[in-house]
């Protein structure tokens, strides 16, 4: 096939999401132009989409050699390693594509993804506000200014700017979901819906608009009406997993477990990301399902190995169970990924305590205290721990300083209990 009937195939495949014939297509243009820089950079993005990112960054590495700092090649290269999830080569690839050309608006996004997916919210904010300086007509970057910033709760900043983008673009879909959104959390349901109508005017098959509108429903109207539009939502979009794994958290709060389970289980059977799994894992054990729980607990400490919340979570389904060592070593985990997380210390604590091992217990509560502000519920803990090592006087006077110290009810007439107890 010669080089430009094999490119404009490529093309076309690459358009209707083909792409694995893309990437024949392409490879074949490449064996009769090999450094065809347009050629590598084409296969390079399709290669991204199959998820082959060691060969995707290979490529660019190569078209940069034959062009040398070719900054459109440098921006997919910055975004490849994005999606790859390697956020710290990400933001030096794509500072330096912004540095080269301030004026490269999706670049100047990406980076601030990168940054947002950091955690680096000032950079990020910093980012897209020089993009509207140097372009105050960029609707694009505005609106990715607008998200952060309601993610970031500066929900009245957030609210000026996607009206703004109104006032140019009245049909602007994203700026029409980001207020009805601000409208939600602010329990204006009315005024939400009529931003998700505006939407649905223009895209009936939006499926963001169908899904909140599905949410208010939830809490204003009918549970058969919130369906309708959860399934529409469902039907419409490109990437059903994330709303699947946000309709089994909703139902989950709600108390709905079937229906929770119902959606975590269509989206665990298109992949399911470690959070998803882990919410999944949560809602089987509340079931009382929990061997299933444990198997799904365990697919998201695959995924990903450091989070805290998955080994957190499987820790106290291996409590329910009894099964004290499995439970003890899954919480230590939870804590060295994350170690501030006094709920875990605290936990930790008092799973040594059940098992007898006392000294343990007062550590892992003492641990926690470090990063709890003098707990309540440790220094209980703690008290409890001592009475079990016969150090009554010391437990005794903790005991008194709580109860005398506590704002919570409870806690003080657990200490008043135990004094009592310790007297007789």
């Amino acid at each position: 096939m010669e080089f430009q009937d094999a490119y404009q195939n490529g093309n076309e495949a690459f358009k209707n999401k083909q792409f694995k014939e893309a990437k024949s297509y392409f490879e074949q243009a490449l064996e009769s132009k090999p450094n065809d820089i347009y050629t590598l950079n084409k296969l390079a993005m399709v290669l991204k989409e199959l998820g082959d990112f060691e060969r995707a960054k290979a490529l660019l590495t190569n078209s940069l050699e034959v062009k040398k700092e070719d900054l459109y090649t440098n921006y997919l290269l910055g975004n490849t390693y994005l999606e790859e999830g390697n956020i710290v080569k990400a933001i030096e690839t794509l500072k330096e594509t912004v540095e080269k050309n301030p004026n490269d608006k999706y670049a100047r996004n990406s980076l601030a993804l990168a940054y947002r997916m950091n955690g680096e919210y000032d950079e990020c904010i910093k980012t897209l506000s020089e993009a509207i300086k140097r372009d105050p007509k960029d609707l694009y970057n505005k609106l990715s200014l607008a998200m952060v910033l309601f993610d970031d709760d500066k929900t009245d900043e957030a609210k000026k700017l996607a009206k703004e983008i109104l006032k140019i673009d009245s049909a602007n879909t994203g700026a029409n979901v980001l207020l009805g959104r601000i409208e939600m959390r602010d329990g204006s349901y009315l005024s939400a819906q009529k931003y998700f109508n505006d939407v649905l005017v223009n895209d009936p098959n939006n499926s963001d608009a169908h899904y909140y509108i599905g949410r208010i429903c939830l809490e204003t109207s009918s549970q058969d009406e919130a369906r309708e539009h959860f399934n529409t939502a469902v039907s419409y979009a490109e990437d059903k997993m994330p709303i699947l794994s946000n309709l089994g958290m909703i139902y989950m709060e709600r108390g709905e477990l079937q229906r929770a389970e119902e959606n975590f289980a269509m989206a665990a059977n298109l992949g399911g990301d470690e959070f998803m799994l882990s919410n999944y894992g949560k809602l089987l054990s509340m079931m009382d399902r929990n061997e299933e729980a444990i198997k799904v607990l365990k697919k998201a400490i695959e995924q990903k190995s450091d989070s805290s919340f998955a080994h957190y979570t499987i820790a106290q389904v291996y409590h329910k169970l009894k099964d004290f060592p499995n439970a003890i070593y899954s919480l230590m985990f939870a804590i060295h990924y994350e170690p501030n997380d006094v709920y875990a210390h605290n936990t930790l604590g008092k799973m040594f305590y059940e098992v007898g091992l006392y000294e343990q217990s007062i550590s892992a509560y003492e641990q926690g205290q470090k990063y709890g502000n003098e707990d309540d519920y440790a220094k209980l803990g703690i008290a409890e721990a001592l009475i079990a090592l016969n150090k009554t006087e010391d437990a005794q006077k903790m005991l008194y300083d709580l109860r005398k110290k506590t704002k919570d009810s409870k806690i003080s007439d657990k200490c008043t209990i135990r004094l009592n107890e310790l007297k007789n």
